[in-house]
């Protein structure tokens, strides 16, 4: 299974085709959304796409623990706080707390940036930091308008069918 996490970026709304192409190679999806997600595209919308509820916020059910050790952690899109969260290991919210969860797990981890490139060149160092101690993987993305964009969505499932073929232990 791979857990799909969606943060605040006007990108948030491609994570619905994302899922959908997902499924239709054979993966099932579970998803969490930070607050800002939930405020451009709506949790019923994704839980419609995965088949499953959404998580938003952490419960007594110890999400962050439950998803930790799945075949993938994907961050799509990601936004340069997330990112810089991770990078400090900060928790404060389900998102960051599943990664930090799963970086205790040695959980593989992938982020597709996505934001404006002035927020995308300030955050290069907490990316170099994350790459440096091997964290995590980034997909790179699309530069264009000045903006940090989406990759194609082809790109980013080739890459996490890849990653969860290398991590498969049978």
């Amino acid at each position: 299974m791979i857990v799909l996490c969606v943060t605040g970026s006007i990108a948030a709304t491609e994570s619905i085709k994302l899922v959908r192409e997902f499924r239709r190679n054979g993966m099932d999806v579970k998803c969490f959304m930070s607050d800002a997600a939930c405020e451009i595209i709506h949790p019923n919308a994704m839980e419609f796409a995965t088949g499953s509820e959404v998580i938003t916020k952490l419960t007594g059910k110890i999400e962050h623990v439950k998803y930790a050790q799945e075949e993938l952690i994907l961050v799509a899109p990601a936004t340069a706080n997330t990112i810089s969260k991770f990078a400090h290991k900060i928790a404060d919210d389900a998102i960051s707390t599943l990664l930090i969860t799963a970086y205790g797990h040695d959980t593989p981890i992938i982020f597709v940036p996505s934001m404006h490139d002035s927020m995308y060149k300030a955050i290069e160092e907490n990316i170099d930091k994350i790459k440096q101690e091997g964290s995590a993987t980034f997909i790179n993305p699309r530069m264009d308008e000045g903006k940090a964009k989406f990759p194609s969505k082809d790109d980013i499932v080739l890459e996490s069918l890849r990653t969860v073929n290398l991590n498969k232990k049978d």
